[in-house]
């Protein structure tokens, strides 16, 4: 029985370090040359509020499908009703977020989640530029959110694996 308990334990310490070490983003082989990115999660901040945002990004010949932005946003108190608009910034640039639908509300969670599209090439023209900045309006309130410094060795990583094709 003691060694059920030992390799039972161990599963689990490989299991939470394997998750400790998972890729910030991954790649897949869609098929016709085409390949599909996803980049892992991450947060950004504002004064009283919270996000997580990840992105979904295909690569190939004559590609012209957009960005595919997904946002989390957390009310300390409640969670959030509305998000009427979202748009990243960063060094002149501007990538407004379009067809904003809602994919996910959890009261437990106090978790808001959308969906939303972004231009494929003003969404790389963002990742090039510093800083970057989330603005959304939340319930009728405006926040400006910075992402934490895991999103920027995201997109650096991201971007070096996407030159390549």
């Amino acid at each position: 029985m003691m060694k059920i308990f030992k390799y039972l334990f161990l599963l689990i310490i490989l299991g939470l370090a394997s998750c400790a070490f998972a890729p910030p983003f991954m790649s897949y082989y869609v098929g016709d040359d085409i390949y599909q990115y996803f980049l892992s999660p991450s947060e950004w901040n504002a004064k009283n509020s919270k996000a997580k945002l990840d992105v979904t990004y295909r690569t190939g010949p004559n590609l012209t499908t957009p960005a595919t932005v997904n946002i989390s946003f957390y009310g300390n108190k409640e969670r959030p009703k509305n998000v009427s608009s979202a748009s990243l910034h960063g060094a002149g640039v501007d990538c407004p977020l379009e067809n904003i639908k809602i994919i996910l509300v959890n009261d437990e969670k106090k978790e808001y989640r959308i969906t939303s599209q972004a231009d494929r090439d003003v969404f790389i023209a963002l990742l090039n530029a510093e800083p970057i900045t989330l603005t959304a309006e939340v319930d009728g309130v405006s926040y400006t959110y910075t992402p934490h410094k895991f999103f920027k060795k995201l997109k650096k990583q991201f971007l070096s694996e996407i030159s390549v094709y």
